[in-house]
C-alpha cells in the first residue's frame, strides 16, 4: 500500500476509552441443563381417581393438592379402628382395677433399674462387648417385667389398647394416602391420567421437576479443572435463548478425571427466575476463575500486530497516532496494558487495519 497518499483520505473510526478496572479469567464450557430436584411421583395405596387439578406443564406449589383417590372404604376403615379402640380402652381399664400394686416387687424393680444403668454406663466406656452387653440386658429386661415394674405395658398389651392404637394409626395413614400432594414446587411433566382410572401402590403416575432451580453440568479439561472453585460465580448463556445471560455459581468440582476424555465435572447451579430454561436445554457457561484489580484495560480488537510488535492506534487532534504497547493478561473482551497508553485515551477499535501514522480520521461511534 501507498501510504504517502492517505495524507488526502479521512478514515471513519470507532472508537474505546482506556480504562482501568478488573480483569477476570474465566474458563468456557458447555453442557446440558438438568432440573435440580426430579421427582416420580407415585402412590403409595391402590386406588381409584376421583379428581385432577393438574395438567402438564402445570406450576404448582409445595403441598398442593394434585390428585384425590376415592376415601370412602378407608374411611369406614379408620371408623371400624375407633370403635375396636373403644373396646381396648374399657378392657385396659377392667385389667388396671384388678391388678394390685405389689410394694416388695418395687423395691425389687429399683434395684434391676440400677443394675440396668451401670450396666448402660460400663457399654458406653467399653467395659464389656456388645454381645455379653446385650445378653446380660435381655436378662435384666426380663427380670424387670416379672417385678411387675413393666405392669402397665402388659395390660396395655393384653387389653389390645397397642395393637387398636397401631390399627387406627394405619387406618389414619391409609386415608391420608388418597391426598398426593408436591412436596416441593415445581412443573408437572409426564401426565397423562384421567378421572375414573384405578391406578396401583408404587406405580409412577407422573413426574415432578423443580425448575427454579436448575443445575448445568459441564466437563472441564484436566488441566484447567483445578482454577475452578466452589463458590465461584459463572455467567450462563442458553443456545436456545436469545439475547439473555444467566448468572449461576459452582456448587460442585469433582475430585474425579475421566481417563478417557480427560476432563472432570462441574456441577452449577442457576436461578430460573422467569422459568424460560428448560431441562435438557445446551448451554455455555463462563466461569470465574481469577480476577486481577485495577488493571489498564483496552478492548481486545484494539490490538494490532505489526512486524511482530503488539500496538493500538490512538486519537489525538483527528490524527491517528501508532503506539506500541506492552500487553499482559487477558479475557474473551479485554487486554491488560503494561506499557504504552494511558488510562482516558481513545483508542481505535474498528477502522484501524489500514491506518498508518498521523492518518486523518474522524470518529462515528
Amino acid at each position: 500500500m501507498n501510504y504517502g497518499k492517505l495524507d488526502e483520505i479521512i478514515f471513519d473510526v470507532k472508537t474505546a476509552k482506556v480504562i482501568k478496572g478488573d480483569l477476570i479469567k474465566k474458563i468456557s464450557a458447555n453442557g446440558i441443563v438438568k432440573a435440580d430436584k426430579e421427582l416420580d411421583v407415585v402412590s403409595n395405596i391402590n386406588g381409584i381417581i376421583r379428581k385432577i387439578n393438574i395438567y402438564e406443564g402445570k406450576f404448582v406449589s409445595k403441598n398442593d393438592l394434585l390428585l384425590k383417590l376415592d376415601d370412602r372404604e378407608l374411611k369406614i376403615s379408620v371408623k371400624e379402628a375407633q370403635d375396636k379402640l373403644i373396646e381396648a380402652k374399657v378392657e385396659y381399664g377392667f385389667l388396671t382395677k384388678e391388678a394390685p400394686v405389689d410394694t416388695a416387687k418395687n423395691a425389687a424393680a429399683e434395684k434391676i433399674k440400677k443394675e440396668i444403668k451401670a450396666l448402660d454406663e460400663k457399654f458406653k466406656n467399653a467395659l464389656i462387648n456388645k454381645k455379653d452387653y446385650l445378653k446380660k440386658k435381655d436378662e435384666l429386661d426380663m427380670k424387670l417385667i416379672f417385678t411387675g415394674a413393666r405392669r402397665n405395658d402388659l395390660i396395655l398389651n393384653k387389653s389390645g389398647y397397642s395393637r387398636a392404637i397401631n390399627s387406627l394409626d394405619k387406618a389414619k395413614l391409609n386415608l391420608a394416602y388418597t391426598e398426593i400432594r408436591a412436596p416441593f414446587r415445581g412443573v408437572i411433566g409426564d401426565f397423562n391420567l384421567v378421572v375414573g382410572q384405578r391406578i396401583t401402590a408404587n406405580s409412577t403416575l407422573f413426574k415432578l421437576f423443580d425448575i427454579y432451580n436448575l443445575r448445568l453440568y459441564v466437563n472441564v479439561l484436566e488441566d484447567e479443572i483445578d482454577k475452578i472453585k466452589v463458590g465461584s460465580s459463572a455467567k450462563i448463556k442458553i443456545n436456545a435463548i436469545i439475547n439473555t445471560e444467566y448468572t449461576g455459581r459452582v456448587i460442585f468440582v469433582s475430585p474425579y478425571i475421566d481417563p478417557e476424555t480427560k476432563t472432570g465435572k462441574v456441577v452449577i447451579q442457576i436461578k430460573n427466575k422467569d422459568k424460560r430454561i428448560k431441562p435438557g436445554m445446551y448451554a455455555n457457561a463462563s466461569i470465574e476463575v481469577k480476577r486481577l484489580h485495577d488493571r489498564i484495560l483496552i478492548p481486545k480488537e484494539a490490538l494490532l500486530v505489526r512486524d511482530k510488535r503488539n500496538l493500538v492506534f490512538t486519537v489525538e487532534d483527528s490524527l491517528a497516532k501508532w503506539k506500541y504497547v506492552d500487553i499482559g493478561a487477558q479475557n474473551d473482551k479485554y487486554i491488560e496494558i503494561l506499557k504504552g497508553v494511558s488510562v482516558g485515551d481513545d483508542v481505535i477499535v474498528k477502522g484501524q487495519f489500514n491506518l498508518a501514522h498521523d492518518a486523518k480520521v474522524k470518529v462515528v461511534n
